[in-house]
């Protein structure tokens, strides 16, 4: 499947990826997350820090939201206290793929995303 690499929260609010893989997404224990290539006949398992990237993308290949809840992301302090989320959207939090590094959401429209905790303020989510 096509995984896309966002470096910055800009590249990613603009949809301009940074680099796009072929591969796998796992999430392993303690939070990390990884992603299975091949190169050169070669599988090769890659592990990116969210502290260098802010966020990776990708469509799940089947299966769609029975439900979804708002999800709110603050880039600052500001947006924050003030309630007035830079991104709103519609989806469901995988809490428990989420770690003090990134957190991970399934959007409506099928896109699994882990986006960098490092980058932004806060994210809030109705429950």
């Amino acid at each position: 499947m096509e995984i896309y690499i966002y470096i910055t929260y800009s590249d990613w609010c603009n949809d301009t990826p940074s680099e796009t893989l072929d591969g796998t997404v796992n999430f392993l224990r303690n939070g990390i997350v990884s992603i299975d290539t091949l190169c050169d006949h070669k599988p090769f398992r890659q592990i990116l820090s969210f502290d260098k990237i802010f966020a990776i993308v990708y469509k799940l290949p089947s299966g769609f939201l029975t439900y979804s809840k708002e999800i709110n992301i603050y880039e600052n302090f500001n947006s924050w206290v003030n309630s007035n989320p830079e991104e709103s959207l519609e989806g469901y939090i995988c809490e428990d793929e989420c770690s003090d590094k990134h957190i991970s959401f399934i959007t409506t429209d099928g896109y699994k995303q882990i986006i960098s905790l490092s980058s932004i303020f806060s994210i809030t989510y109705e429950r």
